[in-house]
């Protein structure tokens, strides 16, 4: 039996309320995960969002950053260009293959999404909210092995299908 290509799916995730308090890494940061399967490919990450800053922050040091938990991951900045504080929409896609920036999860199979500022412009305080509505969706492969694994549980509830209609 020949191994087949991995086929591609995506996971959409709601981001809808998330704050960005301060700059990457700091324990303020409003982080979430999502549990995917172990060992997947992380290769393109699209957006549709809506930024709002507080005080004088700009939509442009807005960001959010994919990784997995020994931090190889993606930071993007779904509003850059836009140096301006209040409020905007955005929508757009990374390959992350092209950009060198691909990734795999562990065998835990967990995605971590933290919310950041490139500036930190209110210290202690929130510089900006991922309003209502916005959302990422995350494509990612299965490893091989998962995969032909599935595969061959299919293969095996066809046989044993057919062999019940006998």
């Amino acid at each position: 039996m020949a191994a087949g290509t991995a086929q591609a799916d995506t996971v959409t995730i709601d981001i809808g309320g998330a704050l960005s308090n301060a700059e990457f890494g700091d324990a303020s940061n409003e982080t979430r995960f999502v549990d995917l399967f172990s060992n997947v490919h992380i290769t393109n990450v699209s957006w549709n969002v809506n930024l709002s800053t507080f005080g004088s922050s700009w939509l442009s040091e807005m960001g959010f950053d994919l990784s997995n938990d020994s931090g190889s991951g993606a930071s993007l900045f779904p509003g850059l260009g836009d140096d301006s504080a209040g409020s905007g929409s955005y929508s757009g896609s990374a390959d992350l293959v092209s950009l060198g920036a691909d990734f795999f999860l562990g065998a835990d199979g967990r995605l971590n999404l933290q919310f950041f500022e490139y500036f930190d412009d209110l210290i202690g305080a929130a510089d900006g909210i991922w309003n209502r509505g916005s959302s990422l969706t995350v494509t990612y492969v299965p490893e091989p092995a998962t995969f032909g694994l599935a595969a061959i549980a299919l293969l095996g509830m066809g046989l044993s299908s057919r062999r019940k209609k006998s």
